[in-house]
Formats: C-alpha cells, structure tokens, sequence
C-alpha cells in the first residue's frame, strides 16, 4: 500500500470518527424535539453515506486502474522470461544434439576400427 494511500485511510478514519462524536454531541446537547433530531439525523446519515460512496467509488477506479496497469507489467515481463527461457531451451537442445553427433561418431569410429 503507498504511503498516500495509508494516510488517506487514517485520515478518513479520523472524519468518521470526529463526525460520530460530533452527531452524539449534537443528539446529547440539541434543544430540539425527538423526530427533528432523528430527521436531521437521517439527513446527516444519508449524506455521509452519498459522501462515502462518492469517495469509495472514485478511489475503486483509481484501484482497478492500478491493478490492471500492474497486470499489464506482469503480462510483459512474463512473455519476456518466456521468449528468455525458449532461447535458452533452444541453446540447450542444440548443446546436446551436437554433443551427441559427436558421441556418436566416436562410437561409430570405433566399430569401424575394431572391424578393420
């Protein structure tokens, strides 16, 4: 997680704890009727929530941008491993073909030899 990210957390945090603490104050010391304060209540909760949202939803865009900017890192970087790893399979494949031509011939001399 970046470092933004974490002080955006811890900030948002510190908002909805500070705006509970300020409505239970409100509730607590209001000299207002029972259904106005749960109206005004309601409002304030409704609006959190909106703001909430709001905030959740930007931020999941800027996530899902990120994941997929990162996938396509690993994509590339992947096929890059792969086009390493075939080239040296390839290196490989021919090491052993040449190194067995050559045993090859060496035993196939030898046979020649021995019938001579």
């Amino acid at each position: 997680m970046c470092h933004k990210c974490d002080c955006a957390g811890k900030g948002l945090a510190a908002f909805v704890l500070g705006a509970i603490v300020g409505a239970a104050a409100g509730v607590l010391f209001a000299p207002a009727k029972g259904e106005t304060t749960r109206r005004k209540l309601k409002r304030w909760a409704d609006d959190t929530y909106e703001e909430q949202k709001e905030y959740v939803l930007e931020h999941a865009e800027d996530l899902k941008d990120k994941i997929k900017e990162r996938a396509s890192d690993l994509k590339q970087k992947f096929a890059d491993h792969a086009d390493e790893a075939r080239e040296k399979l390839a290196e490989g494949k021919e090491k052993v073909v040449k190194e067995f031509n050559r045993r090859k011939d060496e035993i196939a001399a030898k046979f020649k030899k021995d019938e001579e």
